[in-house]
């Protein structure tokens, strides 16, 4: 009987020995790994990096021309601008004009016409205008060059316009040659070279453009030797000869 006890004494024992080992090893264990963690360097944190934009297909091709008109007839060498706005600038005058476009701000001044300076221009140009139109003297090309001034700006703010260009400077205006078409809702597109010289506001200067509608040069020319011809006949602008 003694001995029994003593056997599940020793039985016992042993059993507390070997839980203590294992729970030593246990925590032996921990501590080992969690010094091996804090011992190895941090995974690097990588920004994502955006991928490079694909090269282009080919050359970028410039915008087509519009059409002079809604037709879809092409306007060969021309570029059409449409929305179009006139900016008030002190050298604006009868027929050169500070624009803004889709293509920036630019100065455009008018093929086959030339009005009068404000200031009366250069006296060699002020001679050649005043024989033009047969005045006797200087005085009155001021007067003249005011006149045309306001009636081109008054059209020009008043109505959608489109100015079609070859982007070919005139030195002498630093200025972009353009014809320039306003819409009328009775009479279609309006060239205000045309009018300038219907209303004898300008007088015709050589020039060899063929217009964007496929009219030549000599064709325009006529066109606007005609409308002089009306502009005598019933005496407006210079020809009424009452410009002071």
């Amino acid at each position: 009987m003694i001995q029994d006890k003593s056997t599940r004494f020793t039985l016992f024992a042993t059993g507390i020995l070997l839980l203590a080992l294992f729970l030593i090893s246990w925590v032996l264990s921990r501590a080992a790994t969690a010094r091996r963690a804090s011992a190895a360097p941090p995974i690097p944190i990588v920004a994502p990096v955006a991928p490079e934009p694909a090269p282009p297909a080919g050359p970028v091709q410039p915008l087509p021309a519009l059409p002079l008109n809604d037709e879809g007839r092409p306007v060969a060498d021309y570029q059409v601008l449409t929305e179009v706005t006139l900016l008030e600038d002190p050298a604006n005058d009868g027929d050169t004009f500070l624009l803004k476009t889709p293509e920036g701000e630019h100065r455009f001044c008018l093929y086959f016409v030339d009005t009068v300076e404000t200031d009366g221009g250069q006296p060699e140009a002020a001679r050649d205008m005043a024989g033009y139109f047969g005045f006797d003297s200087e005085e009155p090309l001021r007067a003249l060059g005011l006149e045309a001034r306001e009636f081109s700006l008054r059209l020009l703010r008043a109505s959608a316009m489109r100015v079609v260009t070859r982007w070919e400077k005139n030195p002498d205006e630093d200025a972009y040659l353009a014809f320039i078409y306003m819409k009328d809702q009775e009479r279609g597109l309006i060239n205000l070279a045309q009018w300038l010289v219907r209303y004898g506001l300008a007088r015709i200067v050589p020039c060899e453009q063929d217009q964007p509608n496929g009219a030549t040069a000599a064709q325009f020319r006529g066109q606007l030797l005609e409308e002089e011809a009306l502009g005598k006949s019933e005496a407006v602008g210079a020809w009424n000869r009452k410009v002071p």
